[in-house]
């Protein structure tokens, strides 16, 4: 049965913003998921590295941002977990890096009509990595339906589901067949054969698509076998039977040709005027995940702090078991906004004497400084941190002036199985493990 525990929905703040927020959180509502808005300020060219703070020169627009994203979770119902993620830097990259950080099953975008002029649009974009799960919805106005999740229609809702009848794309048909238990959608399931075909082409088609059925949802499933080009057959049939949304994955018509190919899912998703539900062939292998894979491994001992730090001041700070995690979690910092200049690690013993919990390695007024700290609530965790590095592990700290920039960082730490994550401004420690 589909579960969806966390959707992630990016929200540009435009008109548009509040269709797609309704809709992620009838979804929530419907699964009991928690919904958490992310929102980026700003987009570079890929590779461009922007620190959290937003420019001096914005911080009229910043503070209006902030403000209409504490509107959408006042707007959200009462009962429905919510939270907010904001980053700078590509978009596109950001929203990859958040939804493995928050542990996302699926991401509900906004993607532009038809009229794009031949734009790259960010829907684009994530879907040629085929990973992520993808509710894609139009511009108000373009799309002439919207499923209902949470919310009982009278009149039956249908999906249409396109299929190549390939082990492929058997997980776009379960996430369809479970949407109709769930929900009470009808099923169409549609093969689009190459023009030209002949009638026994067609008979097989429709003899595979009968024996994929389920028997449970049988009378609510309806078979089409048509001939055309897939992306105008797909919107075509659509549209002649109201689909409330249209179910999507992988296709492989012939070898070496990919259903995800950047030219194919906007030809797919912008003619069309209901959602788009993208599912993909796979889960994401490790090196599917971290978008920068092909990354030298050698971050933890560029960013390796040889300073002595006295306190810690707008700093998130945490443990990883191992280089390797460092290695993905520092990559996925990086991309996600944080300058390179920001980070720091510390690992193996010359890490632990740096932290130095006693200040022993580092002078009088660093004894000082310690025996000062030993004073406050906090006083064992300099010394947890020093233990975890001197048994192998790895720290991660991060220069992060604002709590949305510490909440990412965080997260991102977090699914690399971090621990000890804490978040040090002047006097306190809010711990965020």
């Amino acid at each position: 049965m589909l579960s969806i525990r966390t959707v992630l929905c990016p929200v540009d703040l435009s008109p548009s913003t509040a269709r797609q927020v309704d809709l992620a959180a009838d979804l929530c509502r419907a699964f009991g998921a928690r919904l958490v808005l992310h929102h980026n300020r700003i987009e570079l060219a890929i590779g461009s590295g922007v620190g959290w703070m937003w420019e001096p020169g914005h911080a009229g627009a910043a503070l209006a941002a902030d403000a209409q994203l504490q509107q959408l979770l006042a707007g959200l119902p009462a009962n429905l977990a919510a939270d907010v993620r904001v980053t700078h830097g590509p978009i596109a990259d950001a929203v990859r890096v958040v939804s493995h950080a928050v542990g996302a099953d699926l991401v509900v975008l906004r993607a532009r009509g038809e009229d794009t002029d031949g734009e790259d649009s960010v829907t684009d974009r994530l879907l040629e990595s085929a990973s992520l799960p993808i509710l894609a919805l139009h511009d108000e106005g373009h799309d002439h339906r919207t499923p209902k999740f949470a919310t009982r229609t009278d009149a039956p809702q249908a999906l249409l589901v396109a299929t190549d009848l390939t082990p492929a794309t058997r997980r776009v048909i379960d996430v369809a067949f479970d949407l109709s238990r769930q929900f009470d959608f009808d099923v169409h399931l549609l093969h689009v054969l190459p023009a030209g075909a002949n009638g026994d082409a067609a008979d097989v088609a429709r003899r595979k698509m009968a024996a994929i059925v389920p028997p449970d949802v049988s009378t609510r499933t309806h078979h089409h076998v048509e001939t055309g080009l897939p992306a105008r057959v797909i919107a075509r049939r659509a549209e002649g039977i109201a689909a409330a949304c249209i179910v999507i994955g992988e296709h492989l018509p012939t070898p070496g040709r990919h259903w995800f190919r950047s030219d194919t899912p906007r030809a797919v998703l912008h003619p069309t005027s209901c959602p788009i539900w993208y599912v993909p062939g796979r889960p994401a292998a490790p090196a599917e995940i971290s978008p920068v894979a092909d990354r030298p491994q050698n971050l933890v001992e560029e960013l390796q702090d040889t300073t002595f730090r006295f306190w810690p001041s707008s700093y998130v700070q945490g443990v990883v078991d191992s280089l390797e995690d460092a290695e993905s979690a520092l990559a996925e910092i990086i991309t996600a906004g944080v300058p390179k200049g920001q980070l720091h690690t510390w690992y193996g013993p010359a890490g632990a004497s740096v932290i130095d919990p006693s200040g022993r390695h580092h002078g009088r007024m660093a004894r000082l400084w310690r025996t000062l700290e030993k004073a406050t609530p906090e006083r064992e965790l300099l010394e947890r941190y020093a233990s975890e590095v001197d048994a192998g592990r790895v720290c991660i700290g991060g220069h992060i002036d604002s709590p949305e920039g510490a909440r990412v960082m965080a997260d991102i730490l977090r699914h690399h199985g971090g621990r000890l994550i804490s978040y040090f401004s002047i006097g306190s420690v809010q711990h965020l493990s």
